[in-house]
């Protein structure tokens, strides 16, 4: 017989770094069930309750599918084991070469699903792969000068190669255990098949990644690196392939334009060819950097945390009562982590934050974002100029050099300056430099986050006087959305799917990954 037992806890003060793989003794003392009566085990979520830390303290909960001897009692609440759905990738297609647009997580396992069809895809990438990203990423930070088509947000993996590898996604689809499966196949630790808070890590994914191509090619599919595309080739009112940079055109029978919302210059490329869209509404915000032994001790009650739970992360939000004004949100939690210049356009300077897989550095940071309505722009034009001059402003503001403007959140609440700033630790690599963000962000920002601040600092005390903010986070989403149609998904362009972030469609790793595996499975 198998149960499933919902709610073990497990606290984490004596708990060792490998807790999940000694958790008899625990099923053993919270069920009953004799040892010889256990038959096997197995994680289906784990999380973490911090909500008793003058109690028993921080615990561990897990959800676990027990299997027993007939007749053995449980005398805890358990439930029968229920299968969950599993998704079965289509085997078979008749369709050859079709061309992938990106090399990001919707590109990648769209590519994946053609790939087990047998339809030989071919990936293009206006970047490189992984190792060759890594060394322009390294020669970046030695010289300052950027490769605009090798960075933190193009090449192999897309943007979240370097950005944690954080997994998290609310949306319900039997695609997204596919997705952690695969993932997990190609090296990723199997833990991101059940915590409830998955991440990979900076470090690990470039070699997960590298896996998964690896996967594609020996399926029969190809990459071809240095390929931006400028548009699309139409013939008879129906997508035929693609047109590159150089001229070249490439013919194929289905086109996946999977880039991301930073490939801009593609976006308004395929505006400008009629495909349908519309504005939505989309996100901005600025980086807030904090010690992460104070995160640890407002989360779990200890500076140094637990080993079997790691650095601790946050989440925040505040709105106003009245609904007027913007909200904030916090976004992309980087705890151990490390606040990076994500920039594709010399000149120009975004952030965003990665962490390697433990998490380890002494800092925590974190997005701080608030939300545009549609209406706000007319064009997707107007929107990017609206982003592409934060980005410019930010990059002067540092000193045109790639060095971080940044400002003390205790500073940007009072509107005023000082030079004490740029003295703070930090885990800017090229650097920091003071300056007035209360004046160079945008005023909806500014007003939203000098609202939502000191209801942050009510529930981490110390987010304010700890906390230091950080230039610009410019590339949360997108302000477009592509249309689809309800049944093909594909675009008002027959023969054309968008997927993904650059598609409006998605937002992170996973929903990003899931979507292109859902418009695969539609175009083949």
């Amino acid at each position: 017989m198998i149960f499933t037992i919902n709610d073990l806890q497990v606290p984490v003060k004596h708990a060792p770094a490998n807790i999940d793989s000694h958790l008899l003794p625990y099923i053993i003392r919270y069920t009953g069930v004799k040892e010889n009566d256990i038959l096997s085990w197995r994680i289906v979520r784990r999380g973490v309750d911090a909500r008793n830390l003058r109690g028993q303290g921080v615990c561990l909960t897990y959800r676990i599918d027990l299997e027993v001897r007939n007749g053995a009692l449980l005398r805890c609440k358990h439930t029968p084991s229920q299968p969950r759905e599993r998704y079965n990738p289509v085997t078979t297609s008749r369709m050859r070469n079709p061309i992938v647009v990106g090399s990001g997580p919707a590109g990648l396992f769209a590519a994946y699903i053609y790939a087990l069809a047998g339809c030989n895809p071919i990936v293009l990438e206006r970047g490189y792969d992984v190792d060759r990203r890594k060394n322009d990423i390294d020669q970046f930070f030695r010289t300052r000068q950027l490769n605009e088509e090798s960075n933190f947000l193009y090449g192999e993996g897309g943007a979240g190669t370097w950005s944690d590898g954080k997994l998290f996604t609310r949306i319900n689809d039997p695609r997204v255990d596919f997705v952690l499966k695969t993932f997990a196949e190609c090296g990723a630790p199997q833990e991101i098949c059940y915590l409830s808070h998955p991440h990979i890590g900076s470090d690990l994914l470039p070699g997960v990644i590298r896996n998964l191509r690896k996967k594609i090619c020996d399926l029969g599919g190809s990459f071809l690196w240095g390929k931006q595309v400028a548009s699309i080739l139409i013939r008879n009112n129906r997508c035929a392939g693609v047109i590159l940079n150089t001229g070249e055109t490439l013919e194929a029978p289905a086109v996946m334009i999977a880039t991301g919302h930073s490939a801009r210059d593609l976006i308004l490329q395929m505006i400008d060819q009629n495909i349908g869209y519309s504005m939505k509404g989309f996100q901005i915000g600025v980086r807030i950097e904090h010690p992460q032994q104070l995160i640890n001790q407002r989360q779990y009650g200890a500076a140094d945390s637990f080993p079997c739970l790691g650095s601790a992360d946050y989440s925040v939000s505040a709105v106003p009562a009245d609904k007027k004004g913007g909200g904030v949100a916090s976004f992309c939690m980087c705890p151990g982590g490390e606040v990076i210049p994500a920039t594709a356009e010399t000149d120009h300077l975004r952030t965003n934050g990665m962490s390697c897989y433990a998490r380890n550095s002494d800092f925590a940071n974190s997005a701080l974002v608030t939300s545009f309505a549609p209406g706000t722009f007319e064009t997707p034009q107007d929107a990017f100029d609206f982003l592409k001059a934060i980005e410019k402003k930010i990059f002067e503001a540092g000193g045109k050099d790639y060095t971080f403007p940044v400002q003390t959140a205790r500073d940007f609440l009072r509107n005023t300056g000082s030079n004490t700033a740029s003295k703070w630790d930090t885990s800017c690599r090229l650097g920091i430099t003071s300056a007035r963000l209360d004046k160079i962000l945008p005023s909806p920002l500014v007003k939203a986050l000098q609202f939502a601040l000191p209801r942050f600092d009510d529930r981490i005390h110390g987010f304010i006087e700890d906390g230091l903010l950080i230039g610009a986070e410019t590339s949360v989403s997108s302000p477009v959305r592509f249309l689809r149609d309800e049944t093909t998904l594909a675009s008002t362009l027959p023969g054309l799917w968008i997927a993904g972030e650059g598609a409006g469609c998605a937002g992170g790793i996973t929903s990003a990954a899931v979507d292109g595996i859902r418009l695969a499975e539609k175009s083949i």
